[in-house]
């Protein structure tokens, strides 16, 4: 008897749970060539660039030829990734390690996601997909020439 017991409550458990409307997940996306154009033009790109900057030109003070090789070699590869990561050639993963710490979860919140990713090619019903471009766009802080050439993107 109560083996029987058992197993109509696990039958019943079984039921319910299928029966039970799928809740819906919510995911960020965003357009990646968006963000690639809006990051190499942002503040914080610029603050970078400043930085190897003044590392050249304490090198070329102190005549360390070595340094000011190795400068123009970062300066050529981050050039050659940015045009590869336009192209959708090349990951955007610098991109995203540098908006993770604070951007990502913020705008995760702001926008009731429980993810953010560049790419969601297939998602059932149970996905409901939100467009987080223009929240990325607003916290690289995309001047109107930013914001303009991003319009000729999409």
């Amino acid at each position: 008897m109560k083996l029987l017991n058992l197993a109509a409550a696990a039958l019943i458990a079984v039921l319910a749970v299928a029966q039970a409307p799928a809740q819906t997940v919510r995911v960020g996306t965003f357009h990646k060539q968006s963000i690639v154009v809006a990051f190499y033009r942002s503040p914080l790109w610029a603050a970078t660039l400043a930085n190897k900057k003044m590392e050249m030109a304490r090198a070329k003070a102190l005549n360390d030829t070595k340094k000011v090789q190795e400068l123009d070699a970062w300066g050529s590869a981050q050039q050659e990734m940015a045009h590869q990561q336009l192209a959708g050639e090349a990951p955007i993963t610098n991109i995203l390690e540098a908006l993770a710490p604070a951007c990502l979860p913020e705008i995760a919140k702001k926008a009731r996601v429980a993810m953010i990713v560049a790419d969601l090619p297939y998602a059932d019903s149970s996905v409901e997909k939100v467009d987080v471009t223009e929240m990325l766009l607003d916290w690289l802080q995309a001047d109107e020439r930013t914001r303009t050439i991003v319009r000729g993107l999409k």
